[in-house]
């Protein structure tokens, strides 16, 4: 239990990074949800939960291989990060002339998730010069944000991006707000529908509920600071 706590100050600290108007948008989708008794949310929670049950493990084209990081326990990947590097790696046997951006900053670990799962690659046998990496974001939307920055005009083309199911709709959500083009790959074969995914996937769609009300309200307020943020 003294391990719960710290993990989930890290994660709303990493989530509430945004400042004032992020905190602003959060208040004001959760009156949202209030105010249509959770109907606004459970829109999207189909949507996150048919993303997450519909999305492919190959077949998909691209140069780049994008892997967002997930939290290292120990300084060591987790079972949840393990299974995108796999998926990684399988993709780009199935086509090495692939790249792959490895994208994670540190979280509370003395090297950052993109480093080791750079390092985790290399030793399924991906050569060094493939492997790209991006260690100073801290959340999904700064990852891809600087994914945006290092693939330049790549970043135009699709690329493929790998990340956990109940991961993928936000993740896609984000991207897309970003003008890039991704094409979703699941890290797992299937979905499996446990307590834990199940709290995953409602998570997932009360953070994407909070992002698509911010989006709607900055354009609609012209609010550039935080258009600037998310756009």
């Amino acid at each position: 239990m003294n391990g719960i706590a710290p993990a989930i100050r890290r994660r709303f600290a990493r989530q509430l990074g945004m400042g004032w108007d992020g905190l602003a948008m959060l208040a004001l989708s959760n009156l949202l949800l209030l105010a249509t008794l959770g109907l606004s949310g459970l829109w999207l929670l189909h949507r996150v939960w048919r993303i997450a049950r519909d999305s492919p493990v190959a077949g998909m084209e691209g140069d780049w291989i994008v892997v967002l990081g997930a939290r290292l326990i120990h300084d060591q990947v987790a079972p949840g990060y393990a299974r995108r590097l796999r998926r990684a790696a399988a993709l780009y046997h199935a086509d090495p002339r692939r790249r792959v951006l490895l994208v994670g900053g540190h979280t509370g670990s003395s090297v950052s998730e993109a480093e080791r799962g750079r390092e985790w690659l290399f030793g399924l046998g991906l050569p060094a010069a493939s492997l790209f990496v991006e260690d100073q974001s801290l959340n999904t939307l700064d990852n891809l944000r600087q994914t945006r920055r290092l693939l330049g005009g790549d970043g135009a083309r699709p690329f493929v991006l790998v990340t956990s199911r109940y991961h993928l709709a936000r993740s896609q959500a984000l991207a897309h707000g970003l003008d890039l083009q991704p094409v979703p790959c699941a890290a797992e074969e299937c979905l499996y529908l446990n307590p834990w995914t199940l709290w995953r996937l409602g998570l997932e769609a009360w953070y994407l509920h909070w992002y698509e009300v911010g989006k709607v309200w900055s354009r609609w307020t012209h609010n550039r600071h935080n258009l600037a943020r998310i756009t």
